[in-house]
């Protein structure tokens, strides 16, 4: 599927077919993508904890404030990203260029050692994006999904065990649309009201005829 058409394509999805399984292999082909997304160095912050099991999705509907789709869906992904991703730099530039060690390495240790807002600030952004990584490896795959934040972070992290370092960013649900049906895209906002040029008091960036 070419881009164009996954991103038309891609809906956020919130009734799903029930009893449906995603199997290792689909999800490898999503994550095989996934783990191609932009991250800060490299440091590749995000973490998945990935949920199929019935009865642990019942229990993680309970601290979604009880939506439906948690408990439908095929899986529940939690996204999250590593607060101390910078201390595996070294590994992580073992293979590049000795060029490239000497100058990253020692560089990455200095912007993140003891920055913790930083820290904070980079899971979130490495998380995010892999998450939009995520649905739209999922739509290209023929899978559906859709974005969450509602949630109890703290006891979602509890229940999943997520050891201190690894900060939930969002739930991304996964399955197919019920009756195979795609939600109707919301309104969205003209260029003319996203994007300036040149400064945010420039010229607007006009829509397309017919667009």
């Amino acid at each position: 599927m070419d881009f164009t058409r996954l991103a038309a394509e891609r809906h956020s999805v919130r009734r799903y077919q029930p009893g449906l399984d995603i199997t290792d292999a689909e999800l490898q082909a999503i994550f095989h993508l996934v783990q191609l997304s932009p991250s800060s160095f490299n440091l590749q912050h995000w973490r998945f904890v990935v949920v199929r099991d019935p009865a642990r999705k019942h229990e993680l509907r309970g601290l979604s404030f009880g939506q439906q789709q948690v408990e439908d869906c095929a899986a529940v992904v939690l996204v999250c990203g590593r607060l101390d991703a910078h201390e595996d730099a070294a590994s992580l530039y073992a293979e590049a260029s000795a060029e490239l060690r000497e100058k990253f390495v020692p560089m990455i240790a200095g912007v993140y050692a003891g920055q913790a807002g930083l820290q904070r600030e980079e899971a979130i952004r490495s998380g995010a994006l892999a998450a939009m990584s995520l649905m739209y490896a999922a739509k290209a795959t023929g899978w559906d999904s859709g974005p969450m934040i509602g949630f109890d972070a703290a006891r979602v992290g509890s229940l999943l065990e997520l050891p201190e370092n690894l900060l939930p960013v969002m739930m991304v649900t996964l399955g197919k649309a019920l009756d195979g049906v795609q939600p109707a895209r919301l309104y969205r906002r003209p260029l003319s009201e996203i994007v300036h040029l040149e400064s945010a008091a420039g010229a607007t960036l006009q829509d397309r005829p017919g667009a």
